[in-house]
């Protein structure tokens, strides 16, 4: 009987005492850094470079600029980093650039996204006309304007006077959507902004003061029916509705009849950051359940598409 209980001591003891060697199910990517050099000429190719480290190896990185552009990284392993050369050839009048990477295990890190100053770049060329028929500027001087008179203006985009000299990460690089109540919306990214604007442009400069005074909203959410989106930890696609309203895509034939054959291009990943932006309605069962060119015709600025 006491060889039992020993024997029967030990088994238990062995069943809850974990074994060193037990394997356990990775799921952090790769430790990625910022790219460098963060600064480049127009039309001349350079080479960008970041190191990725992981326990399990680095399989492949990517360069990705303005959240759109990708180029394979490959490794220097005289240097110790990943690299890729790039042109900058398109007329933007800013760029981020970062490093994507996957371990061995298909984890993936997207490293820190940075503004690149592309030096002779040209002034984006307007793409927007106004009332009167002439090209919309790129920016419009509206520091003697009053507070009434810049929110009278709305739909407008604002920013702060940049002093000269400043880091491409400085505050007056932001951009707001002013609506028409006097609060501003900041862009959770370029591509929400391409949604809404064709370029950088017509954009008033106020003072820093008068920035201040101007209430934070929430996040400016897509222009309704021109992407889906999805959220890289979420196994859904959804169709963007008025007023933020997420559609889960229930197949590839519904998606396929939403946006075509080249459906699977349309998709723009958005961070899990955004989530809480919007609101989740019921899933899209049949391409007949949404009209994609209503949505679009839905709203004419960005007042429109903020919840009343």
């Amino acid at each position: 009987m006491r060889s039992l209980i020993s024997f029967l001591l030990f088994a238990l003891i062995f069943a809850i005492v974990p074994v060193a060697n037990a394997s356990y199910h990775d799921t952090d990517g790769p430790t990625v850094s910022a790219i460098s050099p963060l600064s480049a000429m127009y039309t001349v190719p350079a080479t960008f470079s970041a190191t990725a480290s992981d326990p399990s190896g680095v399989a492949n990185c990517t360069l990705l600029v303005s959240s759109i552009y990708e180029t394979p990284m490959t490794y220097n392993a005289d240097l110790g980093r990943w690299e890729a050369t790039y042109t900058f050839t398109t007329i933007r009048s800013a760029n981020s650039i970062r490093a994507v990477c996957l371990d061995s295990l298909g984890n993936e890190t997207k490293g820190p996204s940075k503004i690149i100053e592309v030096a002779n770049a040209p002034i984006e060329a307007p793409h927007s006309y106004g009332d009167d028929g002439l090209p919309l500027p790129a920016e419009v001087d509206a520091t003697a304007w009053s507070e009434a008179e810049v929110v009278a203006a709305s739909p407008v985009l604002i920013k702060t006077v940049c002093p000269g000299g400043e880091d491409f990460t400085h505050p007056c690089r932001t951009v707001y959507f002013l609506d028409n109540t006097g609060k501003r919306h900041a862009f959770p990214n370029e591509k929400a902004y391409f949604t809404w604007y064709a370029a950088f442009e017509n954009i008033h400069l106020i003072t820093n003061a008068m920035m201040a005074s101007f209430t934070l909203g929430g996040n400016v959410r897509y222009h309704p029916g021109m992407k889906m989106i999805k959220f890289p930890t979420v196994n859904k696609v959804y169709a963007v509705a008025r007023y933020g309203v997420l559609r889960p895509i229930a197949s590839e034939e519904v998606a396929r009849g939403l946006y075509g054959d080249n459906w699977n291009q349309q998709i723009d990943d958005v961070s899990e950051a955004f989530y809480s932006n919007y609101i989740f309605g019921d899933e899209l069962t049949h391409a007949i359940g949404f009209d994609v060119i209503a949505q679009r015709g839905s709203v004419s600025s960005i007042n429109d598409n903020i919840l009343p």
